[in-house]
C-alpha cells in the first residue's frame, strides 16, 4: 500500500533537511493512511475512514498530505467558511515531529485563504505540546468550550491571517 506508516517510521533519518518536503492536496487512495494517522495521533478521538471520505467531497474543505522524501509524513483538514479557517484536524507521524511538518501544513492551509481573516482552531486543555506549538505559530486563545473532550475543555485559539505574506 503506498504511503504506509510502516515504512515511514522505517527510513527516517532524525533531523532531516526539509528539501524534500512536498505538501499536496490528498486523494482518495491515501485516505487509509490519513485514517491511521488519525487513530495513531488522536487514540480514541480519532474519526472514523469515512469522515476523511465525505471531506474529499465537501466543497469548503481542503485536505492537505505532507511528504518526505516520497513518504507519507502528516496531513492536515480545514474548512473554508465565511470569513475564517477552521482548522479541523492536523497530523503528523510521531517520527517526523520537530522538523517543521506541521507549521509547513498550516503555512499551505493559510495560503489558500481567500476571504478568511483568520484560523481557528480547538485543542484539548492538556495538550500542552499541541498548545505550544499553536502558540509559536502565533495563536491566541480566545476561549474555552468546558468539557468538551469527554473530561478534558477545548481551548479556542485562533490567528489573524496576514495577506501580505
Amino acid at each position: 500500500m503506498p504511503h504506509s506508516l510502516k515504512n515511514a517510521s522505517l527510513n527516517l533519518k532524525t533531523n532531516r533537511g526539509m528539501d524534500n518536503l512536498i505538501i499536496r492536496h490528498a486523494h482518495y487512495d491515501e485516505l487509509e493512511a490519513i485514517a491511521r494517522l488519525d487513530a495513531l495521533v488522536f487514540g480514541q478521538n480519532a474519526w472514523p475512514f469515512n469522515s476523511f471520505v465525505n471531506e474529499l467531497q465537501l466543497h469548503f474543505s481542503k485536505l492537505l498530505i505532507a511528504e518526505l522524501d516520497t513518504t507519507f509524513a502528516g496531513f492536515a483538514l480545514a474548512w473554508y467558511i465565511a470569513d475564517e479557517i477552521q482548522l479541523m484536524r492536523i497530523a503528523v507521524n510521531p517520527v517526523f515531529q520537530r522538523n517543521k511538518i506541521g507549521s509547513t501544513l498550516i503555512q499551505h492551509i493559510t495560503h489558500y485563504a481567500q476571504n478568511q481573516s483568520k484560523i481557528v482552531l480547538e485543542v484539548a486543555d492538556n495538550n500542552t505540546q499541541a498548545i505550544a506549538f499553536y502558540t509559536s505559530l502565533g495563536f491566541y486563545r480566545v476561549g474555552v468550550r468546558k468539557n468538551y473532550y469527554h473530561l478534558n475543555s477545548a481551548i479556542l485559539m485562533e490567528k489573524i491571517i496576514d495577506h501580505e505574506d
